[in-house]
Parts: C-alpha cells; sequence; structure tokens
C-alpha cells in the first residue's frame, strides 16, 4: 500500500471536510432559500394582482355610488335648461364623469368599457320605474398608475372581460396574451389564485364582481432572476467565500507546517546519511506550533552533540591509529635497528671470549672500540625512545644555565668523528654563549650531525658554520644528499618520516632524531628551519643568549 505524502493527505482531509460538508450545505440551504423565496414570490404575485383587482373595484364603486347621487337628485331639477347646466356643472367641478346623458333602457350598452378611449359606461335610474337612466362616461386612468412600475415591481399585468374574452388594459407588449390565457387555469367560487407551470415563475389572478373582470399577473424571467437567482447566488458566493477562507487559513497554517515538517525529514535524512552538521531552520510564524519548535530545538541539540562526539571520536580514531602505526613502526624500528649493533656487540664479545685461539693486543682494542661504538648507538636510540614521551606530554625538565655554544658544538663533532664522513667546521671566534641545557643541546646538535652523517651524498664532507647574525648566535649544518620529495619534505619533522623509501631503508635510525630536534628545539626556544632544495641544510637560530 502506497503512502500519501503530508500534503496529499491534508488535501484529502479539506475536500472530504470542508469541501463535501459546504457543498451539501450549500444545496440544503439553497433549495431551502428557493423554496421559501419561491413561496414569498407566489403571495407577492398573488397579492398585487389582489390589490390591482381591488383598487380598481373601489374606483368603480366610488364612481358609481357617486353618479346614483347625482341621479337622485335629478328628479327635483325643474326644467330642461337647469338640468342641461346641472350637467355641465358636474363634469367640469368634479372632472370624474364625461358626457352624462339620460338613455333609455334599451340604449344601455353592452359592451359598457371603451378600450380604445379607455372609459367605462356607468348608468344609474333616475325613475321609479327604471325606464330612463343616467349615463356617464368614467376615465379610468386608475389602471394605468395601479399598472405603473412602483407598483407591480417589474410584472408583466392583464386585464380581461372575462365574460367577453376581450383584454381590457395590459402594460406590456400583446405577444404573450394567448400565452397567458392558455395557461389560465380558475378555480371554481374561487375569488383569487395562482396558476402556471413553472414554478419559478407563478401567475395568479383575481376575479372582480363590478366590474366583472379578471387581472392577471405573470412573473418574468427579470424577476426570478432578481430574487430566487440571484439569492441562490448569494448564498452560493457567501458558501464560497466561506470555504475559500477557511481553505486558505488551512492552506497556510499547512504551508508553514509542511515546510518545517519537511526541514525536520530533511535534518533526520541528513543525520541518518552522517551529516551530523546539518541544523534544522524553521519558518517561524503564528502558524508555527510549539510541538514543531520544541522538536526542531531538540533535534538541532541532539545533532551537535551526537556531531562533537563523531568528531572526537573521530580524534580517537585517528589518535589509535597513530599510536597503532607507531607501536608497528617502533616495533619493526627496534626490531631491525637494535639487531643490527647487538649483532656485532655479541659477536665481537664471543670472539674475544674465545679461548682457542690468540688475539694480538691491537685486534683486541678494535674489537672493544666496535664493541663501544655499537653500545653508544644503542644508547642513543634508547635515549630517543625516551625522550619521546617527555615531549608529548610536556613533562620535560630542563638544567637551564649559560651554555658555551662552541664548546657543545666541538663536542658533538668530536662524538661523531670516528665516522667515515668528514666534518668541516668553522665556528666564530666571537660566538656568543646561550642560556640552555647544556645535556639537550649537545642532543640536539648530535642528532643533526648524525642525520646529516647518514643521509650524505658519496660520502661528502658535513660542513658546520656558527657565528652571530645580527648579534644572534645562529648554527648552520649543510650536506649534500639526494633530492627529497615534497611531502617528504613537508613531513621530515614527524615521528618515523625517513627520507629514504619505507620498502628500501638504505640508511641506519628509527626515523626519531628530526622528530626529537624539532621537540627539544620548541621546548628551549630555539627557531629551527630547513632548506633542502639543493644541499640538505639545518639552521638552528638562538634567541636566548648572554
Amino acid at each position: 500500500m502506497k503512502r500519501l505524502k503530508i500534503i496529499e493527505q491534508i488535501i484529502i482531509v479539506l475536500v472530504v471536510a470542508v469541501l463535501i460538508p459546504f457543498v451539501t450545505i450549500g444545496i440544503i440551504i439553497s433549495n431551502i432559500s428557493q423554496q421559501s423565496v419561491r413561496n414569498e414570490l407566489a403571495n407577492n404575485t398573488s397579492l398585487i394582482a389582489q390589490f390591482i383587482g381591488e383598487a380598481t373595484e373601489n374606483y368603480v364603486l366610488l364612481s358609481q355610488s357617486q353618479l346614483d347621487q347625482i341621479a337622485s337628485g335629478f328628479s327635483y331639477i325643474p326644467n330642461t335648461m337647469a338640468k342641461i347646466q346641472y350637467f355641465d356643472d358636474i363634469e367640469s367641478k368634479t372632472m370624474l364623469f364625461k358626457e352624462l346623458d339620460i338613455i333609455e333602457k334599451n340604449k344601455i350598452p353592452k359592451d359598457k368599457y371603451d378600450v380604445k378611449n379607455g372609459r367605462l359606461t356607468l348608468v344609474s335610474p333616475i325613475d321609479a320605474d327604471k325606464n330612463y337612466y343616467l349615463a356617464a362616461q368614467v376615465n379610468i386612468n386608475i389602471i394605468d398608475k395601479l399598472l405603473s412600475k412602483e407598483n407591480i415591481e417589474g410584472r408583466n399585468i392583464y386585464i380581461f372581460d372575462y365574460f367577453q374574452k376581450k383584454l381590457i388594459a395590459t402594460n406590456v407588449d400583446t405577444t404573450n396574451t394567448y400565452d397567458v390565457v392558455s395557461d389560465l387555469n380558475l378555480k371554481q367560487d374561487s375569488k383569487k389564485g395562482l396558476f402556471g407551470k413553472k414554478k419559478n415563475t407563478p401567475k395568479a389572478y383575481y376575479k372582480m364582481k363590478n366590474p366583472q373582470w379578471l387581472v392577471v399577473v405573470d412573473t418574468t424571467k427579470n424577476v426570478t432572476a432578481k430574487t430566487i437567482i440571484k439569492a441562490r447566488y448569494r448564498i452560493i458566493l457567501s458558501l464560497c467565500i466561506a470555504a475559500f477562507s477557511i481553505i486558505f487559513i488551512v492552506g497556510l497554517y499547512t504551508y508553514y507546517l509542511y515546510i518545517n515538517i519537511r526541514q525536520l525529514f530533511k535534518g533526520i535524512t541528513a543525520v541518518s546519511k552522517g551529516n551530523y552538521d546539518k541544523k534544522i531552520h524553521l519558518i517561524k510564524r503564528a502558524f508555527t506550533p510549539h510541538e514543531i519548535v520544541f522538536l526542531a530545538k531538540e533535534f538541532n541539540y541532539m545533532a551537535n552533540k551526537i556531531n562533537v562526539s563523531y568528531k572526537d571520536l573521530r580524534e580517537k580514531n585517528k589518535e589509535l591509529e597513530r599510536l597503532n602505526e607507531f607501536r608497528e613502526n617502533l616495533v619493526n624500528a627496534t626490531s631491525h635497528e637494535f639487531r643490527t649493533p647487538l649483532t656485532s656487540i655479541i659477536g665481537y664479545t664471543s670472539r674475544l671470549l674465545r679461548q682457542d685461539i690468540v688475539l694480538d693486543d691491537e685486534t683486541k682494542v678494535k674489537s672493544l672500540q666496535i664493541i663501544k661504538q655499537q653500545a653508544q648507538r644503542l644508547s642513543n636510540m634508547v635515549e630517543d625512545l625516551l625522550v619521546i614521551p617527555e615531549l608529548e606530554s610536556y613533562s620535560l625538565k630542563f638544567n637551564i644555565q649559560e651554555v658555551d655554544l662552541a664548546d657543545s658544538i666541538n663536542r658533538a663533532i668530536e662524538y661523531l668523528n670516528s665516522s667515515e664522513v668528514e666534518f668541516v667546521s668553522d665556528i666564530a671566534p666571537d660566538l656568543k654563549n646561550v642560556w640552555a641545557d647544556d645535556y639537550r643541546l649537545e642532543q640536539i646538535i648530535i642528532n643533526l650531525l648524525d642525520n646529516a652523517v647518514k643521509y650524505t651524498k658519496d660520502n661528502a664532507p658535513i660542513e658546520v658554520f656558527a657565528k652571530n647574525v645580527d648579534g644572534v648566535p645562529v648554527l648552520t649544518i649543510k650536506n649534500k644528499c639526494e633530492k627529497i620529495s615534497e611531502e617528504i619534505k613537508q613531513k621530515l619533522f614527524e615521528k618515523f618520516i625517513r627520507a629514504d623509501s619505507k620498502l628500501t631503508r638504505t640508511t641506519r635510525g628509527t626515523g626519531l632524531g628530526l622528530y626529537i630536534v624539532k621537540g627539544l628545539a620548541e621546548a628551549l626556544k630555539i627557531e629551527i628551519s630547513l632548506d633542502c632544495d639543493e644541499d640538505f641544510i639545518i639552521t638552528l637560530k638562538f634567541s636566548d643568549y648572554v
């Protein structure tokens, strides 16, 4: 089973926990709102039809009442001229009735409403037998007022004479009249009602008694768009804004959380691969949880401790490697270098102890000299091995005193003068004395001269110079040797480093001489320098002098 990433899981959670509930809620609220607005729209349509019908009825009823009052006073007028004057006064003062006239009963028009002129004919009897009637033309201008935009709210209004199936008035083009009439479904004994096939565009009717007209109100698509559809869009828009606000806030929180978790992930991965220097750098904002900050802090602390421990362990391993190499080199050097002088000592000692041969005095003296020389060589190697721990532990003790530098140089030359190599010395008479340990100073010079003897080329002479340079005593030892590689040159003062190959070992020695010289020189504040581009030249500069 494939494991989803954090961001993928969060997207799924958002879809399940936010989008689906919001869509469901939106559909429910939209349907409820649509149903509510639809009912309200139907009620308003019915009320508009009723309002127009009742207003028209009241207007006609008021006009008929006034006409009846005028007709009741007609019989009291004495002559014809007075009656004519009476009609003229009514027409001029009321502005309600036009063309007042006396007509017979059989001349009452069946079609009392003149659509063309917008007038309604009203009659009222003027005698007890009701043979004659007072007829008046009433201007139904109230219909135009009732059909104004302020009253109908954008709906289509139709007024029919439902007995003669005649259109009395409308506020729109009559092209849709047939569709409205075809949808009309009057309920028996019902003064008003709703009809129509479309729920969102309800139609309403209202039956008037006097006149016997029918008011039909048709809800247009524009009204539906302003009510139901607009309300639906507002609900959807509000839900979308709320959903996107939640998604934005959750997304912003998730973004910082995801970035910081990725930082933790990268840090853990780096540590698992051995990169202990890796540090977690969080994006600290208001959305960054305390637990993440705590984990990052603890991880950085842990990584730092591991890094320090790893470095210590690495240094310890290097030290163990150095100690192991030192041990191996020490065993190899001592086993190899000690074997040669010991073999010579044992051989010449056995020769002197033999009883079956007679040795002359010269042979005995020569044998004893070789034994002494090899014993001295063993002593020097032992001394080198003993002084190393004291140098490395800084526990070497010195007896600092005024030392005759020229005398120390001469003693060292005399000590090694038995070798096959010649020493050429040039010591200035005014060479200053130095402050040093006489024994350790002589050990430094002997080691340098012995090193020069070992590596001199073709037994060339060893040159020794000692003089005051700018008032400072300086000792220079020079010998000719084979060219030294740059790698060996950089390591000449390290332990067990020799100028010859480790495989050939053409010279004697343990490889500790220059290392001991370096350590003793630094302890005695003697500056040592090396130049081996052409000849091998070592220079000692004494900073502490008399």
